[in-house]
């Protein structure tokens, strides 16, 4: 790659780690939309990108890494306007020599498996696989690929923090549905541990653990079992807070255990699940309404965003005209009362769900009946009479051959 504006040349054809990358908004390649960023900017000292580096989880294939990363480039393009640069780099190997005899032998179907497998091995390597997402600070039309005005919605002093959790929040999102689509049971969690604590997501007195550094990490991967190499101090503290949160992991859980199964045998488990039920229709009911009654198709959108029942991944068809028309065929069918609706338009959090003409007060999938006794109201009852049935006589075709 050629940087345009210092005249300089960087050759990363030698180079190992990379397991896929992509460009997202822009319909060149990645050295030519970095050189237009910087040729969009007037100050010696612009910014010309924005760049996050989350980690991938290793329950996760290598294609469903690709996958995760580049949908969440698109939402960035999608939400900011911007142009994305995704990259998805490999975990180090333990063994410098022996990963860059794997990486040059990839180019054969043998190689190539033999180095995914050791990827996945945490005798071989760390697991650390990991993405760059660069981006940039102004937004690009996608059909000219022209640079326009500063995201400043992202540097601002109360607007900036709130679209960083933003963003942190749809990556949670996101990773955690691929590892329910994978069946994998591992979760992310980007809430601190006291907000997880409070919250009953987790044990009170979890202890923050320090960040290491790549140096400090690479002395304490190179001491290892090996009693000539002295682990360092911070690796060391390191470990000990681990195994004091994962003894009040261990207890909390069973505790938690324990208090479950006191529930289902008290009862208090279908009262609760029949609470929450009832709390998420309520939700369900507001989040439709909110939505049909908004004015505009920027209103509309900004209230499906805001609504907690729906998930744009999850509705059939999905995007925005899917999740709005199922809104709008929701609220058809569940009208509030007219005395719920307060001075600003919009239903309050629990209104009362009316049922419409065509149906009975309480809904027929949700009463309770007996299997025997129960008459389906819908059945039409049998007239009595018999009919004739004519049935076609069955005509054989013989076909000469052609000999």
């Amino acid at each position: 790659m050629t940087d345009e504006r210092t005249g300089r040349r960087y050759n990363y054809r030698s180079a190992v780690g990379l397991i896929s990358e992509g460009v997202v908004g822009w319909e060149r390649s990645a050295e030519d939309l970095w050189n237009a960023a910087e040729k969009a900017e007037v100050k010696r000292n612009a910014r010309v990108a924005r760049e996050l580096r989350p980690a991938l989880p290793a329950e996760l294939p290598l294609t469903e890494q690709h996958r995760l990363v580049k949908g969440f480039s698109c939402w960035l393009r999608d939400e900011f306007g911007v142009a994305v640069h995704h990259v998805v780099h490999a975990p180090n190997f333990n063994n410098a020599i022996e990963g860059k005899r794997l990486w040059r032998d990839r180019h054969t179907p043998e190689g190539l498996q033999e180095l995914h497998e050791a990827l996945f091995d945490p005798a071989m390597t760390n697991r650390n696989f990991h993405a760059h997402i660069r981006f940039t600070t102004r937004t690009v039309d996608r059909d000219t690929g022209a640079f326009g005005e500063k995201t400043r919605v992202l540097d601002d002093l109360k607007t900036g923090p709130e679209m960083l959790l933003k963003i942190r929040a749809e990556w949670q999102r996101r990773t955690n549905q691929a590892l329910a689509r994978n069946e994998s049971h591992a979760r992310i969690d980007l809430r601190s541990y006291e907000a997880m604590a409070e919250a009953g997501d987790a044990p009170e007195g979890l202890e923050a653990q320090d960040h290491l550094g790549p140096r400090t990490t690479q002395k304490a991967r190179a001491a290892g079992d090996d009693v000539t190499q002295r682990m360092p101090m911070a690796a060391l503290k390191r470990e000990e807070t681990l195994a004091r949160n994962e003894e009040r992991w261990e207890c909390w859980s069973t505790l938690r255990a324990l208090e479950r199964k006191k529930a289902r045998l008290s009862g208090r488990s279908e009262q609760i699940a029949a609470a929450r039920e009832a709390e998420r229709k309520r939700e369900r009911d507001t989040d439709c309404a909110r939505i049909v009654q908004a004015q505009t198709e920027q209103d509309k959108r900004k209230a499906v965003d805001d609504a907690g029942s729906i998930d744009l991944t999850t509705v059939p068809g999905g995007g925005y005209e899917a999740a709005i028309a199922w809104a709008n065929e929701m609220n058809t069918n569940r009208t509030p009362p007219e005395d719920t609706v307060g001075a600003n338009g919009l239903h309050g959090s629990s209104p009362t769900v009316e049922p419409s003409d065509d149906e009975d007060r309480d809904d027929e999938f949700e009463q309770e009946i007996d299997p025997e006794e129960y008459e389906n109201p819908d059945t039409v009852a049998a007239t009595g009479k018999r009919i004739k049935v004519r049935r076609k006589q069955k005509v054989k075709v013989r076909l000469k051959g052609a000999g």
